[in-house]
């Protein structure tokens, strides 16, 4: 790695933070200052003439200036970022599953393209992250140890290897670390009871080495949507945010069973009439929706907690060696993560458990209820227009029905139902760095290992369970010996009777008592028809899933000088060799493991027959148990070329082979910085940079995603893809840097273009070039059979009968990106006995240009360009065009006061069809086509006091600034705007 003086060379401008954060090297806390600093982006030793690599360098004492914000704030703040995972996840198929993680996504082109390092090594990726897709958690890093992050802003898969397409975030510990710290900090909330951190931190320093240890607790407290009033918005509003057209509250359809057997309809759909009194939106039609708002059973933020360890030791092994290991522990628990009482009913059952399966095929599928069923006599006898005396029943169609809604789940206390999140993770690393001789070859070998273990609960319908309940065959969770004599009789008597154990299920709206959430009583509420949580709890079943991701490295770098003088100094070299290998494993508990249950009736029949292998659940998605491991083999080398004393250029090179059809890359690179004079220099680069496949998507597994699809969320199953090539792209840069007197800036024009980047298919883009606008005009149309054959469909071919979508991870088309980099600042030497400055850093996002992305032989996205723009469910993400930030600092004696005001673009949302007049008034709603700017303002103020104290305040979003509103779910757009509102948080660190 190249050394460098803290304000030269590739990090001119180093102590300027892309998210606003300035400082310098002189006024850094002396406990992590260093003499000369590792700049991330080269393995050679050279002067600071050799820098050419756009290189930003955010200190310790920077991030104090800030108030300390916690990993996920620095990174999503970042003008270079943009579409951090940390905050919301749950509601975009990119980050379902991975709440309580964090990730850091370098000019928008996805987290899995930025690579993140602690000292300079790799770190094992999170196993929930896009499927295993190579996304670190960033959470897990010991932030109490860091001394600094160095974001490298260019390509630098020839230097490091795979996954640095984007660029590389390096943290790196503090050093010459002498006694105690400890330090506090509590952050008030509005709505929640408020975040709070502790850590210690403790370093001594013999002659020949020393030791560094750290532990830190964080907790984050749970905010709910209902606790801020934008977060849970009306249907007219906002049809988009937070509402389903599949309800407990459910259209139903009365049937009759006729001398042959054969169930017909009685009369049309029919609507419960208990939607508007318990909050619902009637929504009219052939078939009828009680619209559900689900949103305000989640929440904004979910309670974590997060522990970690950290320690690493160095010793002096001789006049020309050095031993370092480090090592940390993470762990990471969502204990009670929030979402809907229940799913929709994208699977119904079979004739095994349904008798009324005869039904016309222009009848949507769905469950039967008997005229037997306490709630449907109620019903009927309350509403008699609405069910004939002589039906015999009722057909619920599934896409329009979940079994649990506005009045909570009774399993959990008529709320929310929940789930954890829980991720270990471990990684040790250790090496030993010296020279042959004391003018001899450098040499830097290392071996690390690293793993991160995720966990994953949540609860989902059991089909046959559930139809069994409602004809009056559920059992009691609590009684083990429930029903057994109706299953033994085949569920051809429709017993009923509680004596031996059966239950029936009530699905109509006179079961439910009050809405869970606004507390709006139901004057059809019958305490005796209530359901029983106990049987709720017997079909209404956890499914678990364990995910881990570990990873070894072995390096061996060599530097040092050719014996070749140029004008500006001997040619430096680097080379070495690079042994990965990569393992992913997954377990699943029975009920989520497709070989144990691959079909609807297993958990009943068991029988593992089937023509369709989905799983027994209504929802969610079963999986395949994976064991998976594979190496990668890597040589590079680099050059450092000091032509003359103001040109230097700097080579490099990497061979990566992945074996088998993946194949081998090989990838160059070249830079080249030029001091015009003593105030100006210029700086540039080209290279090819590559990823390989992920591990997890080199097979024919599958995962389960959700999207939200003609009016409620739909299963994404998305199948992995032997056949994947690695992505690769050409990047360039070029800027120039500026330093006179006290002024120093940077400008870095950035393009990057790809070819083969692997992506999911877009399931959005899929469903509306099949449905356009919702139209069903293209189900017999031959051209579109390639693409109608991704669809399960619940009854004929239509937008609103899709119950499941397949998807593959692809080698998907083309896309190109560029924009520009500007950071400055000003130093005031002497303003009122104390020292001014001012700065900002912007990122200006020109192009990003993505070709038509083609899937079953048709064109699912026409050509577009993502900048500026929301792209909700395409192949990008949200990419407001610019984002920075300026500030004014102000430091005199012990007082530091600095106020900063970060701001973000305004950006359209891409879609059109959610803009047409609404279905249910024919109101037009363009609110939210144009996501407006954001500012936000922050004050901090630190001051030491005596006995090695140092207080921090800080105010964020002084002006108590609510995020820009936009059509989704959480009526917030949670990849670039916060839900906290004004915060106030006070930090204290005592040094002993």
């Amino acid at each position: 790695m190249l050394k460098s003086r803290y304000l030269c060379g590739g990090s001119v401008l180093a102590v300027v933070l892309a998210m606003g954060l300035s400082g310098q090297a002189a006024a850094q806390d002396q406990s992590s200052t260093v003499e000369e600093v590792v700049v991330t982006g080269s393995f050679i030793a050279g002067t600071p003439e050799d820098a050419a690599l756009p290189v930003d360098v955010i200190s310790s004492e920077d991030l104090e200036k800030q108030g300390t914000p916690s990993t996920v704030e620095l990174l999503k703040a970042l003008p270079v970022s943009s579409g951090v995972l940390g905050d919301t996840n749950q509601f975009d198929p990119r980050a379902q599953g991975s709440e309580g993680s964090g990730s850091v996504n370098l000019r928008g082109l996805g987290a899995q393209r930025t690579l993140v390092l602690i000292n300079g090594r790799r770190m094992a990726p999170n196993p929930f992250g896009q499927a295993g897709a190579g996304i670190v958690d960033t959470n897990i890093i010991p932030s109490a140890a860091i001394g600094r992050v160095e974001v490298l802003k260019d390509g630098a898969a020839a230097i490091y290897g795979s996954d640095a397409i984007a660029g590389v975030v390096n943290f790196i510990t503090r050093t010459n670390v002498e006694g105690l710290e400890a330090s506090a900090s509590y952050r008030n909330v509005d709505g929640s009871k408020g975040d709070y951190t502790g850590s210690l931190l403790w370093g001594h320093s013999w002659d020949n080495g020393n030791v560094l240890l750290s532990a830190a607790y964080q907790h984050r407290s749970e905010l709910t949507t209902t606790d801020r009033d934008w977060a849970a918005q009306p249907y007219f509003n906002n049809p988009e945010g937070g509402w389903s057209a599949g309800n407990a509250i459910a259209p139903f359809l009365p049937v009759t069973n006729t001398p042959t057997g054969a169930f017909t309809p009685a009369a049309g759909f029919q609507l419960d009439t208990g939607c508007a009194a318990l909050g619902g939106v009637v929504q009219p039609g052939a078939l009828p929706a009680c619209l559900f708002a689900y949103i305000p059973f989640d929440n904004l933020v979910e309670t974590e907690n997060r522990f970690q360890l950290y320690g690493e030791a160095n010793a002096d092994l001789g006049d020309n060696a050095k031993l370092h290991i480090e090592a940390f522990y993470s762990e990471t628990d969502v204990p009670e993560w929030n979402t809907s009482p229940s799913y929709l009913a994208l699977q119904t059952p079979t004739a095994t458990t349904n008798p009324a399966t005869g039904l016309p095929a222009s009848v949507l599928a769905g469950y039967f209820v008997p005229a037997s069923n306490p709630g449907f006599a109620a019903y009927r006898a309350a509403n008699p227009t609405q069910i004939p005396a002589f039906a015999t029943g009722a057909h619920i169609p599934g896409v329009r029905y979940r079994p649990l809604g506005y009045g909570g789940n009774p399993a959990f206390d008529d709320g929310p139902s929940q789930g954890l999140r829980h991720y270990d993770a471990f990684r040790v690393s250790g090496g030993i760095k010296g020279r042959f001789g004391d003018d001899g070859i450098g040499y830097d070998f290392s071996l690390t290992y690293g793993q991160e273990t995720g966990v994953r609960t949540g609860y989902d319908t059991v089909v046959s369970r559930f139809q069994l309940a409602l004809r009056g065959f559920g059992a009691l969770n609590n009684d083990p010996n429930g029903c057994t004599s109706a299953e033994t009789a085949g569920f051809t008597t429709n017993a009923g009777n509680a004596a031996i154990g059966c239950h029936y299920f009530n699905p109509f709206s006179n079961a439910v008592q009050s809405n869970a959430i606004t507390g709006a009583t139901n004057p059809s509420f019958n305490s005796a028809l209530a359901n029983n949580p106990e049987l709720v709890r017997w079909f209404f079943q956890e499914v678990r899933t364990k995910q881990t991701q570990k990873l070894f490295v072995a390096d061996a770098v060599f530097n040092g000088e050719l014996g070749i003088e140029l004008a500006g100094g001997n040619i430096g070299w680097a080379a070495g060799a690079q042994f990965r290998r990569s393992f992913f494993t997954s377990i699943y508990n029975d009920l989520s493991n497709i070989d144990a249950n691959p079909c609807i009736d297993t958990p009943i029949t068991g029988t593992t027959s089937c023509t369709v292998r989905n799983g027994p659940l209504m929802f969610l998605g079963t999986g395949e148990q994976a064991d998976l491991e594979a190496d990668v083999y890597a040589l590079f080398a680099e050059l450092a070329v000091p032509v003359t004393d103001d040109i230097q250029i700097q080579l490099a090179a990497r061979y990566e082979d992945y074996g088998g059809e993946t194949g081998s890359t090989f990838n160059p690179k070249g830079s080249i910085r030029w001091q015009a004079s003593d105030w100006l220099a210029f700086r540039a680069s080209a290279s090819t940079t590559f990823r390989g496949p992920p591990l997890t998507s080199l097979t024919n597994n599958s995962v389960t995603a959700l999207s939200f699809i003609g009016g409620s969320f739909r299963a994404i199953d998305i199948f992995g893809n032997p056949g994947l090539e690695p992505e690769t792209a050409k990047t360039y840069s070029a800027g120039a840097i500026v330093e006179i007197g006290n002024f120093n800036a940077t400008v870095d024009y950035w393009r990057f273009d790809f070819d083969n980047p692997i992506v999911g298919e877009p399931s959005g883009s899929i469903v509306n070039t099949m449905f356009p606008g919702g139209s069903g005009a293209n189900c017999n149309n031959p051209a579109f059979a390639g693409l109608q054959a991704r669809f399960t469909f619940q009854g004929a071919c239509g937008i609103t009968t899709i119950a499941r979508v397949r998807t593959q991870v692809v080698n998907g088309p083309p896309v190109k990106t560029s924009g520009v980099d500007v950071l400055a600042n000003y130093d005031f030497d002497d303003v009122m006995g104390g020292r001014l400055r001012l700065g900002g850093s912007i990122t200006y996002t020109l192009e990003y240009k993505v070709d038509p992305f083609t899937v079953g032989g048709v064109t699912v996205e026409k050509a577009f360009d993502a900048a500026g723009y929301l792209n909700y469910q395409l192949s990008a993400t949200s990419l407001p065009q610019l984002k920075g930030s300026v500030f004014a600092e102000y430091t005199t004696g012990p007082h530091n006061l600095r106020w900063t005001i970060n701001y973000i673009d305004s950006y359209i949302d891409q879609r059109t069809a959610i803009f047409a007049p609404n279905p249910v008034n024919g109101a037009i709603q363009p609110n939210g086509a144009k996501i407006d700017e954001t500012w936000l303002h922050e004050i901090d103020y630190r001051v030491f006091l005596p006995w090695d104290t140092t207080v921090n305040l800080s105010i964020d979003n002084v002006f108590d600034t609510e995020p820009s509103f936009a059509r989704l779910d959480l009526n917030y757009d949670p990849f670039t705007g916060s839900a906290l509102g004004r915060t106030y948080k006070l930090g204290v660190k005592k040094k002993f």
